[in-house]
C-alpha cells in the first residue's frame, strides 16, 4: 500500500477521532452548564426569597399570593419556597443522573421531615395557616412542574389533601 494512502487513513481516522471527542467534550460542557444554570437559578431564587421576606413591609401586595400574608405567613411562603426549590433542584439533578438513588432517597426522607407536621390537621393557628400556605404554592401558577409536583405527592412527601389541580 502506498505511504501516502496510510497517511491519509490515519489522517482521516484522526479527524474522525477529533470530531467524536470534540462531540463528547460539548456535550459535557452543556451537561454541566444546565447543571451549573439550575444550581445558580436555585440559590437566586432563594435569596430573593429571603429578600422579599426582608422587605415584605414595604412592597404592594403584588401577587394574589401576598394579599393578606401576616408576617408568620410570610414567614412560611418562604420556608416553604426555600424548600421546595431545593426539592425541586434534587428532583432534577436526580432525573438527570447527577445523584445516586441513595442520596436521592435521603433527600426524599429529609423532605419528609421537613413536612412532617403538615400532613393532618392541627389545632394549633400557625400549623393551619403553613397548611395552607404550601396549598397554595403547589398551585400550578406558583411555577413547580406538574412532573414535580407528582412525584412529591408519590413520594408521600406532602399530603394529598394540599393538593388541587
Amino acid at each position: 500500500m502506498d505511504p501516502l494512502a496510510i497517511i491519509a487513513i490515519v489522517a482521516v481516522l484522526a479527524a474522525v477521532a477529533s470530531a467524536i471527542y470534540a462531540g463528547m467534550a460539548v456535550k459535557r460542557m452543556r451537561w454541566q452548564m444546565e447543571q451549573f444554570t439550575a444550581h445558580e437559578l436555585t440559590r437566586l431564587s432563594n435569596e430573593h426569597n429571603w429578600n422579599l421576606y426582608v422587605h415584605h413591609h414595604q412592597l404592594p401586595p403584588a401577587l394574589p399570593a401576598w394579599r393578606g400574608l401576616s408576617d408568620k405567613g410570610w414567614a412560611w411562603r418562604i420556608l416553604h419556597l426555600n424548600h421546595l426549590n431545593l426539592l425541586a433542584l434534587a428532583y432534577k439533578d436526580h432525573e438527570r443522573g447527577l445523584l445516586r438513588l441513595d442520596e436521592f432517597e435521603g433527600w426524599i426522607r429529609m423532605a419528609k421531615f421537613w413536612f412532617s407536621d403538615l400532613w393532618s390537621e392541627s389545632p394549633d393557628v400557625d400549623i393551619k395557616e403553613g397548611r395552607e400556605i404550601l396549598r397554595h404554592l403547589l398551585k400550578p401558577e406558583e411555577g413547580y412542574s406538574n412532573e414535580f409536583r407528582q412525584w412529591l405527592l408519590k413520594s408521600k412527601i406532602i399530603p394529598p389533601d394540599l393538593f388541587s389541580d
